[in-house]
Protein backbone atom coordinates (compact mmCIF):
# COMPACT_ATOMS: atom_id res chain seq x y z
CA UNK A 1 0.00 0.00 0.00
CA UNK A 2 1.38 3.54 -0.83
CA UNK A 3 2.04 5.59 1.98
CA UNK A 4 2.34 9.18 1.06
CA UNK A 5 3.98 10.60 4.34
CA UNK A 6 6.46 8.28 3.27
CA UNK A 7 7.24 8.89 -0.17
CA UNK A 8 7.35 12.74 1.18
CA UNK A 9 9.97 11.76 3.78
CA UNK A 10 12.35 9.62 0.71
CA UNK A 11 12.21 12.64 -1.83
CA UNK A 12 12.64 15.15 0.65
CA UNK A 13 15.95 13.15 1.33
CA UNK A 14 16.55 12.65 -2.16
CA UNK A 15 16.14 16.42 -2.36
CA UNK A 16 19.00 17.14 0.78
CA UNK A 17 21.46 14.47 -0.75
CA UNK A 18 21.06 16.22 -4.28
CA UNK A 19 21.73 19.66 -2.56
CA UNK A 20 24.68 18.52 -0.88
CA UNK A 21 26.10 16.63 -3.67
CA UNK A 22 25.76 19.88 -6.12
CA UNK A 23 27.13 21.96 -3.21
CA UNK A 24 30.21 19.83 -2.65
CA UNK A 25 31.17 19.73 -6.32
CA UNK A 26 30.34 23.54 -6.53
CA UNK A 27 33.14 23.59 -3.74
CA UNK A 28 35.32 21.29 -5.23
CA UNK A 29 35.86 23.59 -8.51
CA UNK A 30 36.44 26.61 -6.77
CA UNK A 31 40.31 26.43 -6.10
CA UNK A 32 41.12 23.13 -8.45
CA UNK A 33 42.82 23.08 -11.52
CA UNK A 34 43.55 20.24 -13.84
CA UNK A 35 47.13 21.07 -13.85
CA UNK A 36 49.85 24.45 -13.38
CA UNK A 37 49.67 25.40 -16.86
CA UNK A 38 45.79 26.14 -16.21
CA UNK A 39 46.09 27.41 -12.95
CA UNK A 40 49.07 29.58 -13.98
CA UNK A 41 47.01 30.97 -17.13
CA UNK A 42 43.65 31.39 -14.97
CA UNK A 43 45.87 33.78 -12.45
CA UNK A 44 47.91 35.36 -15.15
CA UNK A 45 45.12 36.33 -17.48
CA UNK A 46 42.84 37.59 -14.69
CA UNK A 47 45.51 39.57 -13.09
CA UNK A 48 46.92 41.25 -16.30
CA UNK A 49 43.44 42.14 -17.45
CA UNK A 50 42.46 43.18 -13.94
CA UNK A 51 39.48 40.73 -13.96
CA UNK A 52 39.05 40.65 -10.34
CA UNK A 53 35.85 39.24 -9.42
CA UNK A 54 36.11 35.90 -11.11
CA UNK A 55 39.54 35.47 -9.74
CA UNK A 56 38.67 36.02 -6.18
CA UNK A 57 35.63 33.42 -7.07
CA UNK A 58 37.89 31.08 -8.65
CA UNK A 59 40.59 30.85 -5.97
CA UNK A 60 38.24 29.99 -3.28
CA UNK A 61 36.47 33.47 -2.29
CA UNK A 62 32.79 32.55 -3.59
CA UNK A 63 31.59 31.65 -0.44
CA UNK A 64 33.75 34.51 1.96
CA UNK A 65 31.98 36.88 -0.03
CA UNK A 66 28.40 38.90 0.16
CA UNK A 67 28.19 39.97 -3.60
CA UNK A 68 27.87 43.50 -2.00
CA UNK A 69 31.94 42.76 -0.44
CA UNK A 70 32.96 41.29 -3.54
CA UNK A 71 31.88 44.46 -5.52
CA UNK A 72 33.48 46.82 -3.40
CA UNK A 73 36.53 44.98 -3.33
CA UNK A 74 36.45 45.17 -7.12
CA UNK A 75 35.55 48.55 -7.19
CA UNK A 76 38.83 49.29 -4.71
CA UNK A 77 41.22 46.87 -6.61
CA UNK A 78 40.16 48.77 -9.92
CA UNK A 79 40.93 52.05 -8.08
CA UNK A 80 44.51 51.38 -7.22
CA UNK A 81 45.33 49.17 -10.53
CA UNK A 82 44.15 51.62 -13.10
CA UNK A 83 45.38 50.03 -16.54
CA UNK A 84 45.46 46.66 -17.63
CA UNK A 85 49.70 44.83 -16.73
CA UNK A 86 51.59 44.37 -19.47
CA UNK A 87 54.22 42.42 -17.54
CA UNK A 88 54.84 39.82 -14.98
CA UNK A 89 56.98 37.79 -13.41
CA UNK A 90 57.06 35.12 -10.57
CA UNK A 91 59.96 36.13 -8.45
CA UNK A 92 59.62 34.06 -5.25
CA UNK A 93 59.03 30.20 -4.72
CA UNK A 94 59.55 27.83 -2.30
CA UNK A 95 58.69 23.94 -2.06
CA UNK A 96 57.32 22.92 1.36
CA UNK A 97 57.07 19.31 0.41
CA UNK A 98 54.30 16.81 0.05
CA UNK A 99 53.36 18.70 -3.25
CA UNK A 100 52.69 22.49 -1.26
CA UNK A 101 54.14 24.97 -2.16
CA UNK A 102 54.39 28.86 -1.87
CA UNK A 103 54.97 31.43 -4.80
CA UNK A 104 54.98 35.24 -5.36
CA UNK A 105 53.93 37.00 -8.42
CA UNK A 106 53.99 40.32 -9.98
CA UNK A 107 52.53 42.45 -12.38
CA UNK A 108 53.32 45.84 -13.54
CA UNK A 109 52.71 48.31 -16.12
CA UNK A 110 55.10 51.23 -15.51
CA UNK A 111 54.97 52.24 -12.10
CA UNK A 112 52.04 50.48 -11.12
CA UNK A 113 52.69 47.13 -9.35
CA UNK A 114 50.31 44.26 -8.42
CA UNK A 115 51.77 41.62 -6.28
CA UNK A 116 50.20 38.02 -5.83
CA UNK A 117 50.51 35.41 -3.32
CA UNK A 118 49.84 31.17 -3.52
CA UNK A 119 49.81 28.98 -0.82
CA UNK A 120 49.85 25.45 -3.55
CA UNK A 121 48.77 21.77 -3.30
CA UNK A 122 49.93 19.69 -6.15
CA UNK A 123 47.87 16.35 -6.05
CA UNK A 124 47.70 13.60 -8.27
CA UNK A 125 44.52 14.50 -9.17
CA UNK A 126 44.98 18.62 -10.06
CA UNK A 127 46.38 21.29 -8.16
CA UNK A 128 44.38 23.22 -5.30
CA UNK A 129 45.26 26.37 -4.18
CA UNK A 130 44.81 26.62 -0.50
CA UNK A 131 45.67 30.67 -0.01
CA UNK A 132 45.73 33.81 -2.17
CA UNK A 133 45.89 37.64 -1.61
CA UNK A 134 46.58 40.16 -4.02
CA UNK A 135 47.86 43.56 -3.08
CA UNK A 136 49.63 46.65 -4.11
CA UNK A 137 52.03 46.38 -1.56
CA UNK A 138 55.16 43.93 -1.86
CA UNK A 139 55.68 43.51 1.79
CA UNK A 140 52.42 42.26 2.72
CA UNK A 141 52.95 39.54 0.12
CA UNK A 142 56.66 38.81 1.15
CA UNK A 143 55.09 39.02 4.96
CA UNK A 144 53.35 35.79 4.01
CA UNK A 145 56.20 33.94 3.42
Amino acid sequence: MFNFSNFIKLMQAIFVAAIAVFATSAAAKDSFFKDFAAYEEFVDSSIMRRDFIPLIQKLGGRDEYTPEQLSASNAQLLNVFRANFKDRSVFKVVELGGGVRQEARMYWIGSSYAFYYALLHQREDGLVVLRFALNSSSDKIMGLF
